[in-house]
């Protein structure tokens, strides 16, 4: 009796397939970290108020939020990331209207605040892995030059439903 295997190097491309594939689907589902908080007690950033709207296509949507900075010195927001889009970035409106993406980030005064809000300076999500549904919430990863990363979980709510109050830190 004579068995025919298959080349490794198709078995090795199958397995990759399947593997890519789960990444696929876990990356649809949005992730919860409910137990992680907003921002470490202590710290010189602290963000308040985040949310998201559900988004009106699959493709994409906005987050916003008020970034507190309670030192004294001036800090900038580097970078954002979460597992809920392909592409997440800042950006804001020209004076054409357009959106443009904010390159050198998002500087944050020292003592003072910045609020992220639609028709203004917002975080954009693009490349949806998955529906978003009012009651889910998204996480962010937001990288600060001085204060490091600060993890945000942002609640999707419905889109007539009151945005989030945010309280000012002390």
């Amino acid at each position: 009796m004579h068995v025919i295997r298959p080349p490794l190097t198709l078995l090795l491309a199958g397995l990759a397939v399947l593997v890519g594939m789960a990444g696929l689907v876990r990356g649809s589902i949005p992730q919860t970290v409910a137990a992680v908080p907003a921002t470490p007690a202590g710290a010189s950033i602290v963000v308040g108020g985040a949310y998201l709207r559900v988004p009106a296509n699959d493709l994409n949507t906005a987050a916003y939020f008020i970034i507190y900075n309670t030192s004294s010195t001036a800090d900038v927001l580097t970078s954002i990331t979460s597992g809920a889009g392909g592409e997440v970035g800042l950006e804001t409106y020209d004076t054409s209207g357009a959106m443009t993406g904010l390159a050198s980030g998002l500087t944050i005064p020292p003592n003072s605040s910045v609020t992220l809000s639609p028709g203004k300076v917002h975080v954009m999500i693009q490349q949806l892995y998955g529906t978003l549904k009012a009651g889910q919430t998204v996480n962010f990863q937001l990288t600060f030059q001085r204060a490091g990363l600060v993890l945000v979980t942002a609640p999707v709510i419905g889109l007539l439903a009151p945005a989030p109050t945010a309280v000012a830190p002390k």
